[in-house]
């Protein structure tokens, strides 16, 4: 996936659907597709999050190294963003400014593509004035950058006789600051849950935007518990120098 459009979903959609006839989650379907909805959209947010990172770790080390070529550059960033060590990669973050803004630039990047997506457009003059001239430029220079770097999101269906796998991958790093998020707000959500106060979670974290990784995992291990599936063994987290959630649901003949 490199632009997840209207149509991809439709087609996502469509690819669950069809999986799951003549079984026990044949009726789930809106809710399968839900959970890979939400998956796709965190996965995309996560690339862009990733490469303006890159950007800026790229631009704070050729200041410092003003020997360095761009290429020169790139290939260092890429041994240590690809690396699979967190620690190598949130050592060079951590000499970054402004880290914050992060979460605001990804947002006006995804309504300049969901602009684009909703028009079949690509020309930068048919954007909207509010995100035109600066945003749109980033856009086209980020989108430039994930094919130079190979960065997209791939989305996977597979079953066997009991198990429907749904695999959404992306192809760069999580930071560790997101793995603890989501690990601390799917844990926190789960105690609100057993405690029978669910909708007193939503309620009180409405505010989470969380630099890509927001509600979204806590409305996905709602959505399992609803279908019967225990979250901590129906959607799982792999981090290394790419990333991937697997969720993997129990599967059998419809009765």
């Amino acid at each position: 996936i490199q632009r997840y459009s209207r149509r991809t979903a439709d087609m996502v959609r469509k690819m669950l659907t069809e999986r799951v006839v003549g079984t026990n989650l044949e009726g789930a379907g809106d809710s399968l597709f839900q959970i890979s909805d939400e998956l796709i959209k965190n996965a995309v947010k996560s690339n862009y999050k990733f490469l303006l990172l890159w950007e800026a770790t790229r631009e704070r080390l050729r200041h410092v190294h003003p020997e360095f070529s761009e290429k020169e550059a790139e290939d260092w960033l890429g041994e240590v963003f690809f690396s699979g060590e967190s620690v190598l990669i949130e050592r060079q973050l951590a000499h970054l400014d402004n880290r914050d803004s992060l979460t605001t630039r990804v947002r006006k990047i995804l309504d300049i593509e969901n602009e684009l997506a909703r028009r079949g457009i690509e020309a930068d003059s048919l954007i909207r004035p509010e995100l035109a001239d600066r945003d749109a430029g980033e856009f086209h220079r980020l989108r430039a950058l994930a094919l130079r770097l190979n960065v997209h999101v791939q989305f996977r269906v597979e079953t066997s006789p009991d198990e429907l796998l749904i695999t959404v991958a992306n192809d760069a790093p999580v930071l560790q600051e997101d793995v603890t998020r989501i690990h601390n707000l799917r844990t926190r959500f789960r105690e609100y849950y057993d405690q029978g106060r669910q909708s007193d979670f939503f309620v009180e974290n409405l505010d989470m935007a969380g630099g890509g990784h927001g509600l979204g995992y806590a409305v996905m291990d709602a959505i399992l518990l609803d279908l019967g599936v225990n979250p901590d063994q129906g959607l799982f987290l792999i981090s290394a120098s790419r990333t991937m959630v697997l969720v993997a649901l129990p599967l059998s003949e419809k009765k």
